[in-house]
């Protein structure tokens, strides 16, 4: 149980990073720097690896974990549509505010799936 609780830390800490990263990259003007950009897709990465590592992990645990899943596919669902935006928003020629807002919606339903996530596997449920 410590490993998976020890991976889902991991997961936030590099959310974090991804999330200041991101706020670094709206204030700069398109097109993006290649590093700043660069960054913030590795850090998804590394978010992703995070929550499958998680996942895999948790399905080894025998007790308490069934809200802690569904905390991690939440997650996992909305990594996917932040890939999609994010994408989006790469290819697009100027920034779109709506794109922007729902990337933000989505990173921070995220970060509430995630932390809850920790919170019912410490709590053990």
């Amino acid at each position: 149980m410590d490993s998976v609780l020890n991976s889902m830390v991991v997961t936030a800490l590099f959310l974090v990073a991804a999330i200041v990263v991101g706020r670094r990259l709206e204030r700069t003007t398109k097109p993006y720097g290649y590093a700043i950009l660069m960054t913030h897709i590795a850090l998804f990465a590394l978010i992703a690896g995070g929550i499958i590592a998680s996942i895999y992990k948790l399905n080894s645990v025998t007790e308490g974990k069934f809200l802690s899943t569904i905390s991690l596919y939440v997650a996992a669902l909305t990594l996917l549509g932040n890939l999609t935006i994010g994408t989006t928003m790469v290819i697009a020629r100027k920034k779109y505010r709506t794109l922007i807002t729902v990337h933000k919606l989505s990173t921070s339903l995220m970060a509430i799936s995630i932390l809850s996530g920790i919170a019912l596997m410490a709590l053990r449920l």
